[in-house]
């Protein structure tokens, strides 16, 4: 019985983030905001309860990684090569949700060290609500 509430969840997990990377492919970035995600964020050193969560989005956001630049050319003029990586998640706690981050360096920039991409994960409906984009800057 446990696996078929497995498949019936990761089904419909599927068939959601589809959705909207279909969206993007299309061109459309109703999802997608530049800026970043303002909340009380708790980092994840260790993801404990979280882990299958943050694992199982990012195999599906990962499975659409190449469309990462052309979603920073979408909200910037980029001229560099971008390789986004995932480097960590946070946690609001207040509001439910799991914030995966992806970061793409940039070199020989005066200002900008790179883009982040945070792909905000609504825990209670299993799925990505929000996405923002933004530049980070030198430190």
């Amino acid at each position: 019985m446990r696996w078929f509430f497995f498949i019936l969840l990761t089904t419909t997990i599927s068939c959601h983030q589809r959705d909207i990377w279909s969206k993007i492919r299309e061109g459309n970035y109703e999802i997608i905001r530049k800026g970043s995600y303002r909340g009380k964020l708790k980092y994840l050193a260790q993801p404990g309860e979280h882990e299958a969560t943050i694992l199982r989005f990012r195999a599906d956001i990962e499975k659409n990684i190449a469309l990462f630049p052309e979603i920073t050319k979408k909200f910037f003029v980029i001229t560099d090569e971008l390789k986004y990586q995932y480097k960590f998640t946070w946690l609001d706690e207040e509001k439910n949700y799991l914030i995966l981050r992806y970061f793409a360096r940039i070199y020989n920039h005066p200002v900008y060290a790179g883009y982040q991409i945070q792909f905000v994960i609504d825990k209670k409906e299993k799925q990505i609500i929000q996405i923002f984009i933004t530049e980070v800057p030198l430190e």
